[in-house]
């Protein structure tokens, strides 16, 4: 049985559209929870159907998106935890196809589903280990459709992501100091050195609208999370020279603004210097 969790940061329409075309293509009961990350502008106008179908867990404030993801796999029941985001949209039935794939494939710990944009094209939603030649590569589109190896990944996005319970309660879930990005990079890296395997399932899609609680493009406060969160996972996994290499090109990238760029620029850039010149070990514990 797959469980899903969605979590949600106001924009309940949303997610009542992505709940209610899981159920569409959904043959019999499904177990999903809806968890609410304390979103100020909802009140009570949450997707419709508690207790009939799926059950809405309220926060009462925003605790990051892995510790969200945390609250609602403790909610579920499956054998499978299908983490959604509340922007996605299903446009056929999805869960006995994951169920198969994980049934025939025992050494598969989490796995990633295919996503697509509004017109059918394919997204970037897999990659390597992260290095500072990946921010570079990642913009190629040979690199980012045509891996290596047609299954296996070093990480799949958090958009689509199951995990098995059992793995996911051994390596102690999404891990809560990212606040928001890099939280899927980090637990795929995680189950990856438990032993598992972090796949790739091509034949099994979504579509992501992408950004849904993020309208009009990233915030100051939303920049210095990914950036926080950036160099928490790199520092964790890439190797020393790698640390170096990201310390330079960030440095570089963020010291003019500082000087020259605008209000925003240079709160961005007053956040990230500091964080960066910061001894690497302060970040790894």
């Amino acid at each position: 049985m797959t469980s899903v969790v969605i979590v949600q940061y106001g924009y309940p329409e949303q997610t009542r559209r992505a709940v209610e075309s899981l159920m569409l293509h959904s043959k019999g009961a499904v177990d999903v929870v809806v968890v609410d990350n304390g979103s100020p502008e909802c009140g009570g106008n949450q997707p419709g159907g508690e207790g009939e179908r799926y059950r809405i867990i309220e926060n009462i404030k925003n605790l990051g998106f892995g510790a969200a993801n945390n609250i609602g796999a403790r909610a579920t029941h499956g054998d499978l935890i299908l983490f959604l985001n509340s922007d996605t949209i299903t446009h056929g039935e999805i869960l006995p196809g994951i169920e198969s794939y994980f049934a025939a494939n025992p050494r598969c710990g989490a796995a990633g589903l295919r996503l697509l944009n509004s017109d059918g094209t394919l997204q970037n939603s897999t990659g390597k280990v992260p290095t500072v030649l990946s921010i570079l590569n990642t913009r190629r589109r040979e690199y980012v459709y045509s891996p290596p190896d047609p299954v296996r990944r070093d990480w799949v996005s958090g958009a689509a992501l199951v995990v098995r319970r059992t793995v996911f309660e051994q390596v102690g879930g999404f891990d809560e100091r990212y606040f928001m990005y890099f939280e899927d990079v980090d637990l795929c890296a995680r189950i990856r050195r438990e032993g598992y395997e972090v796949h790739y399932i091509a034949g099994v899609s979504v579509e992501h609208l992408g950004g849904g609680s993020q309208a009009g493009g990233k915030s100051v406060v939303v920049e210095k999370e990914f950036r926080k969160s950036q160099v928490l996972c790199y520092f964790r996994y890439s190797s020393a020279v790698d640390r170096v290499l990201l310390r330079v090109y960030l440095f570089m990238r963020f010291l003019p603004q500082l000087v020259l760029g605008g209000r925003d620029r240079r709160e961005v850039a007053s956040y990230v210097l500091p964080i960066i010149l910061r001894p690497a070990d302060e970040r790894r514990h």
